[in-house]
């Protein structure tokens, strides 16, 4: 027993993974066919779904050599280049503007489209349609799209349909304004066509045409590929999507040149006005020099500072030299009151220098006289005349010479003075003409600044160089959607899925005992002695030499009851067993009656009818009218006359529950009971007690001390979890250690062994007797 209990542990914990595995597979049949349809349906799916490709284009913008931060050089920027990447970002919203999206609407005309008109899909026939199609004018400003079907009926007419037509009119001649309900429009058969079938024609708004390409064209920025921008769209006519994304990007570059012309413009009008004024400012500085050089008398104010002090400088010396000489003058002139010799060469004029040097010769001559004759001589008389005459002229001559030199020095002064004025005035002179000069190099510096600004912006205006350069020309790379293979395996896997999980929803949801292994998971060493397989039959009783699993399975419990009773101290064969369950309905009826006609086939077998309240036995065996109530009721001290043979085998005999009794749980704790039990024991080697349920009466509890193996029954597929639960805390409670468990009609699946080992095995038999 201990041998049985710790296998019973061991297998407690472990989980069967094939059986789990089996539990679904067992079902194969229902995923396969799920598995079909949704792989069906996933074909059916592509098959009329419209795919979608995928179209892309890419461009470049130039890098921006001009930086900021210099100034005046900033005023217009003559290249197209961007900044950085912040500049991209917002060209990325700029180029997917409204008004963009909607001059692209307009070139491509896109408020009409004309789609095929099938039975379940319609195509769009974008270059392919016979028809061209306008809208005049919207006179709804809800509208939004409206979609018709266009049908020809002969003589350049044609139907409307699908719509609600004004005027109830819905024919139309071809080239005819249609007044429609959102407005006007008018149809045209394309040059050639004569004649088509069935049209769909879809009439949108700009605006919500503008909003759907919002939504649909994307716009990535590549990392660390410079300035690269990409538009991508997404669309089931390749040649529309290529031609919208080139018409984005075409309608962007001239937007992008008519911005920067415009901008230039401005720009040329601002610098021309700026030009004008400056150019009078200019023009008033000029004259406001010619004016302060005419009233100081300028011409180089430079040049004449350095004349003015050189010619102070040089009318200084002069005037040293002129007073020197006057000086020289004056003494001569007092040196000449007295006849004397006068001093020569000390630089006067010529003539005065040469009365001199007479003079001094005619005096020396004199006193050379003199000293060989008197004054009478007439030789001294004459030359005292001569020299007498000769001295007037001289201080004549110095007299002139004097007034000569006094004229000549205040000449001197006065231009010194001159000059010295004008030397003082040279600092505020040039304070104020270097302030007008400053003021007319500052404007002709922007005069000339804005000149060349005109001519860089004229080259501006005349340059078309587009904003954005086309790397790649909008092209289309494939099929996007739908992924055939994905939608195709991840169908497949979907229709796999659902029954696993559709199973493993019931399987979770699902609160009942199926398994021997949930009872060893619940009840802690519980000892699981019989799986007793399912029988459509309830009712079955074990017939003469069979040899079915069910039979079998019941050998198998009286062979390991015998192995219990065995083990106990006393080592006797035989005994009582006792047989109940949780609830009502778990088949312990059916599991005590077989269970004793197993017993039967070698022992001596009783079974008693101890379920007072709803007896059961009488579904296997013709009831009789007496039995245990009665006998414990009546005065008699033997039961035998109300044991019965049960008529399915020799060796068993019954006792009936017999009178519905209102108090069992009194009538069984008898000691005439026990005193039964004690006498039945001595002709039956097997007393059998079919009891009442334990969780819904008390009455199996007074019989249970009387028995030595108790044999608790759960119904697979309909005890409830929470009996487990029940049993086990019934058995901890009580202290009942001789209780084996027995799982009731348990399924093929359910099984240790499952019908592959067991079914199987038993059937070969079969065939073979």
């Amino acid at each position: 027993m201990e041998l049985m209990e710790s296998q019973t542990a061991v297998k407690k914990t472990k989980l069967n993974l094939k059986k789990e595995v089996l539990k679904y597979l067992r079902y194969w049949y229902w995923i396969l066919l799920s598995m079909l349809i949704f792989y069906a349906g996933a074909k059916i799916y592509l098959r009329y779904t419209t795919p979608q490709y995928l179209s892309k284009t890419t461009l470049q913008f130039p890098q921006s050599k001009t930086k900021g931060g210099v100034p005046l050089t900033d005023l217009t920027t003559l290249g197209n280049g961007l900044g950085g990447d912040s500049e991209l970002q917002g060209e990325a919203t700029a180029i997917l503007s409204k008004p963009i999206l909607a001059k692209v609407v307009g070139q491509l005309d896109l408020n009409t489209s004309f789609y095929g008109v099938g039975a379940i899909k319609e195509n769009e026939l974008y270059t392919s349609s016979p028809l061209q199609a306008k809208i005049l004018s919207i006179s709804n400003p809800k509208f939004s799209a409206a979609s018709y079907i266009v049908t020809p009926i002969g003589n350049n007419k044609y139907k409307l349909s699908e719509g609600a037509l004004s005027k109830n009119k819905s024919e139309f001649s071809f080239g005819q304004v249609a007044e429609l309900p959102f407005g006007k429009v008018i149809l045209n058969l394309k040059p050639g066509r004569k004649s088509f079938e069935a049209v769909k024609v879809i009439f949108r708004s700009t605006a919500s045409i503008v909003s759907s390409l919002e939504k649909s064209v994307s716009v990535t920025l590549p990392p660390n590929k410079g300035l690269m921008m990409e538009l991508s769209l997404t669309g089931p006519v390749p040649g529309k999507s290529e031609d919208i994304l080139n018409s984005i990007t075409s309608l962007y570059n001239v937007e992008g040149v008519k911005d920067r012309n415009l901008e230039a413009q401005n720009t040329q009008d601002f610098i021309n006005g700026r030009l004008e004024i400056i150019s009078g400012d200019l023009s008033g500085i000029e004259g406001e020099k010619e004016s302060f050089k005419r009233q100081n008398e300028i011409t180089d104010l430079d040049t004449q500072a350095n004349l003015a002090v050189n010619n102070a400088n040089t009318n200084n010396q002069q005037l040293v030299v002129y007073t020197t000489q006057l000086d020289l003058v004056n003494s001569i002139y007092k040196a000449s009151s007295a006849e004397r010799l006068l001093p020569s060469n000390m630089g006067l004029s010529s003539v005065t220098e040469g009365y001199i040097a007479k003079y001094n010769e005619m005096l020396l001559t004199r006193n050379k006289t003199l000293k060989q004759a008197t004054a009478q001589n007439p030789s001294v008389i004459q030359l005292n005349r001569d020299i007498s005459e000769m001295r007037g002229l001289i201080r004549d001559n110095l007299m002139e010479s004097k007034s000569t030199l006094q004229m000549q020095i205040a000449q001197l002064q006065g231009q010194l003075n001159a000059d010295r004025t004008k030397i003082y005035n040279y600092p505020t002179q040039e304070k104020v003409f270097r302030g007008i000069e400053r003021q007319q190099n500052l404007k002709e510096q922007l005069y000339l600044y804005l000149l060349q600004k005109r001519e860089e912006n004229a080259i501006t205006l005349a340059v078309t160089a587009p904003k954005a350069k086309v790397i790649n020309p909008a092209y289309t790379i494939g099929i996007v959607k739908p992924d055939k293979q994905q939608i195709t395996l991840g169908a497949t896997l979907a229709g796999l899925l659902l029954p696993l999980a559709i199973m493993f929803a019931i399987y979770a949801s699902d609160t009942k005992v199926h398994t021997r292994d949930q009872v060893l998971a619940h009840i802690a060493n519980a000892s699981v002695i019989a799986e007793i397989p399912s029988n459509e039959n309830d009712a079955k009783a074990l017939s003469k030499n069979d040899f079915t699993v069910f039979a079998e399975s019941f050998r198998m419990l009286t062979s390991n009851v015998k192995f219990i009773l065995r083990s106990r101290e006393n080592g006797t064969n035989g005994g009582v067993l006792l047989v109940t369950s949780s609830i009502k309905g778990e088949g312990k009826t059916t599991i005590a009656i077989n269970t004793a006609l197993a017993f039967a086939g070698a022992s001596k077998v009783l079974i008693i009818g101890a379920d007072i309240r709803s007896p059961q036995l009488h579904r296997f065996i013709k009831e009789s009218k007496k039995g245990l109530t009665d006998y414990l009721i009546s005065d008699d001290s033997s039961p035998e006359s109300y044991i019965v043979p049960s008529g399915l085998h020799p060796n068993l005999d019954v006792l009936f529950s017999g009178a519905i009794a209102p108090n069992p749980n009194v009538l069984l704790d008898m000691k005439k009971f026990d005193l039964m039990i004690k006498n039945l024991k001595q002709k039956y080697e097997y007393i059998i007690l079919d009891s009442a349920p334990v969780m819904l009466v008390s009455d199996t509890l007074h019989l249970m001390s009387k028995a030595d193996s108790i044999l608790y029954v759960i119904k697979s597929g309909y005890t409830d979890m929470k009996m487990l639960d029940f049993a086990e805390e019934f058995q901890q409670s009580h202290e009942f250690n001789n209780i084996s468990f027995v799982l009731n009609n348990v399924k093929p699946e359910d099984s240790r062994y499952g019908s592959k080992y067991g079914y199987g095995y038993f059937a070969d038999e079969k065939r073979k007797k």
